[in-house]
């Protein structure tokens, strides 16, 4: 762990499928050890919806032409499971008394969190790897590696619960 002065900022990034409660836990007591602010990022993939709706078309659950309709709904899905697990993390911020900013955004994940890692002048990262799924492609990717590999601060990985 990198040693932190007042101003610092500690990234978790949440993960869409739910970050593990351990996680969470570790951010907040960096955040609060340090006295640094927590940053919460519920990245919204671009690609997200399309790439899960090929895949549940490749496997025959949803027919050829998925309407757009459908597309929209996956998205408020995730946007909302965005706002529960941002309030999750303030609940746990207020009682830690630790300083804490939720950021929702969409892009491509990988240079999503790096920018906010370098917008927000990050000193840690704390990231979910996600688990392969053979129905869905997009989890399969080793996105958090690659954050780790290509991020300006120091990067813990924890397994997706």
């Amino acid at each position: 762990m990198l040693s932190m002065k007042k101003g610092s900022k500690v990234l978790l990034v949440l993960s869409t499928s739910g970050t593990p409660q351990a996680a969470i836990e570790y951010a907040v007591k960096l955040a609060l050890d340090s006295g640094a602010l927590l940053v919460t990022l519920y990245p919204i993939d671009n690609e997200l919806a399309s790439e899960a709706l090929d895949s549940f078309t490749d496997i025959g659950f949803i027919g050829d032409k998925p309407s757009s309709e459908l597309s929209e709904s996956l998205m408020r899905e995730y946007r909302q499971r965005g706002y529960e697990e941002c309030g999750l993390v303030q609940i746990r911020t207020m009682e830690a008394g630790v300083e804490y900013e939720p950021i929702m955004e969409e892009g491509n994940f990988v240079s999503l969190v790096l920018d906010v890692i370098e917008r927000y002048e990050v000193t840690d990262a704390v990231l979910v790897s996600r688990h392969e799924r053979s129905f869905i492609k997009y989890f399969s990717k080793d996105m958090a590696g690659e954050i780790k590999k290509r991020a300006l601060c120091e990067v813990t990985i924890f397994p997706e619960k």
